[in-house]
């Protein structure tokens, strides 16, 4: 039975290993029907960004893009995992095999270990340098050549042909690098307008790259955050977004405690141009912490405060809260001081009403989330992958669950599930694909409808594929949808675990 590939790491006293893909995805993401690409007429002149803005616009047409990592791509040694990146671009067809770009970093000076740099592990895109193209960053599991210190943290720059061709080592960020473990985020935590890299040291702290970032790798100023004193041990997954509603990022950090391997907290930090305040613990309705493997932000009721949630992608047989039996989605809906005092959080599992399926250990309900309006009624829905789910008895198929958002906030009326053995979707159901083991929804047409893209990394003995979905007046739908591999946009082949990782 292969084992889930993950970003990160959730050590835990019984030896069992669970890595988490934290995906921190904005309010309002949409996506679109794939088909091959059509003429852009809409797209901008030459040279000139769209006035959009978007954060995850690469070529600056307008459409948002979507990157796909596959960190075990073998680029030299046969048995390391060197890294690439692909990108599919967003137009008026939306995504497509066609409209493509493959990156594989082959010049990689300034590391130590680039056969084995697992380039494409963790991703995250934003415009770092204000040139009104998006940029990707990534945090590969390298360290610097010559025993230099530091966080290694990667940018490919953005510009109208799409993505540079090799990743730009930033200057050395303070930190530690062991192990390759740690997360971060982008996104603008100060209010100036320009997006900042937070960057986690995997212990209680890290540091934020205030923009804007230039092109020889330097930030414009270099600040901090930290949780010591409250009842985290290390931090697992950071997120950022505007829980409080004052226009500013708010950082979110997930992580387990000291005493207990399987207690988990979640802080919230509040951003603000002199930086954050102390950290406020997130709780659930009777006052308990709070943690996971994967964590976004999204106004869901559309009230202006974005809505923490939190995917608790474990649901092993130690939990003793069955509201998280098989895994479970929290909510915790933002306010002014952080939490809504006004609506209760709230868990959704496979036992909740309006939720197909039953919760069953190991699940893994919430091990990845992305957040986007799929059904244009300006309310954002979630997607969340169930990797470890059973199919008809075949082990670890895997499904993806889509819960609507609304005024009242998510429940699990008018849910959705796809899988493998959907009709429409291509492919079918096998013992450990773990379709779902990483989303993406993205408006990638423009029509306002979030389309949605699925990563199965263990697919075909871990070569990988993905599956992009498109929508109708009712959201996702399986109808029309298409599946491919790396081998189909010329990405490498082999054991590459391609789909691992996609931004959002």
């Amino acid at each position: 039975m292969p084992a889930l590939s993950h970003r990160r790491r959730l050590a835990v006293a019984t030896g069992i290993v669970l890595v988490a893909g934290a995906i921190a995805a904005p309010a309002g993401h949409a996506a679109a029907r794939s088909s091959a690409p059509t003429a852009q007429s809409s797209a901008p002149a030459a040279g000139t960004p769209s006035p959009k803005r978007l954060h995850d616009d690469f070529n600056g047409d307008g459409y948002p893009d979507v990157a796909v990592g596959a960190p075990m791509a073998a680029l030299g040694d046969p048995e390391s995992g060197a890294g690439a990146v692909s990108v599919l671009f967003g137009g008026p067809g939306g995504l497509s095999s066609a409209h493509k770009q493959v990156l594989t970093w082959p010049d990689r000076p300034g590391i130590s270990n680039p056969d084995d740099a697992r380039y494409g592990k963790n991703l995250r895109s934003g415009d770092l340098d204000g040139d009104g193209y998006a940029d990707l960053v990534s945090r590969p599991w390298a360290y610097r050549a010559n025993g230099e210190k530091g966080t290694v943290l990667t940018v490919n720059w953005g510009g109208p042909s799409g993505l540079s061709k090799n990743a730009m080592l930033l200057k050395p960020v303070p930190g530690d690098q062991a192990y390759g473990f740690g997360d971060l985020a982008v996104g603008d935590v100060d209010g100036d307008g320009i997006a900042d890299i937070s960057v986690d040291d995997a212990r209680l702290g890290g540091h934020v790259l205030h923009g804007p970032i230039d092109r020889t790798g330097k930030w414009s100023r270099l600040g901090s955050f930290s949780v010591e004193g409250t009842d985290l041990l290390d931090i697992e997954e950071i997120a950022v977004g505007d829980v409080t509603g004052e226009g500013v990022g708010d950082l979110v950090i997930l992580g387990f405690g000291p005493d207990d391997p399987w207690q988990q907290h979640t802080y919230l930090l509040k951003g603000g141009r002199t930086g954050f305040s102390a950290p406020v613990e997130i709780k659930d309705a009777d006052g308990a912490g709070v943690g996971g493997t994967s964590v976004g932000i999204a106004d869901l009721d559309k009230d202006g405060h974005g809505d923490i949630v939190i995917g608790h992608g474990d649901g092993s047989t130690h939990l003793t809260n069955p509201a998280q039996k098989g895994g479970a989605l929290f909510i915790s809906y933002g306010g002014p001081k952080g939490q809504s005092t006004t609506r209760k959080p709230v868990w959704i599992n496979q036992d909740s009403e309006g939720i197909s399926g039953t919760a069953e250990a190991h699940d893994l309900m919430g091990y990845s989330l992305a957040l986007g309006d799929t059904d244009g009624d300006g309310y954002p829905d979630i997607a969340t992958g169930l990797p470890g789910e059973g199919i008809n008895g075949i082990r670890e198929a895997g499904r993806v669950l889509v819960l609507k958002g609304g005024p009242k906030g998510v429940s699990g009326a008018g849910s959705k599930e796809f899988g493998q053995y959907t009709a429409g979707v291509p492919g079918a159901a096998e013992a450990g694909d773990q379709f779902g083991a990483a989303l993406a929804l993205g408006d990638y047409d423009g029509r306002g409808r979030a389309e949605m893209v699925v990563g199965d990394p263990t697919e075909n003995g871990s070569r990988g594929a993905l599956w992009i979905f498109g929508t109708d007046a009712t959201g996702i739908i399986a109808k029309g949808s298409v599946s491919f591999g790396a081998a189909t946009i010329g990405a490498p082949t082999g054991r590459s675990q391609f789909s691992e990782t996609l931004t959002d």
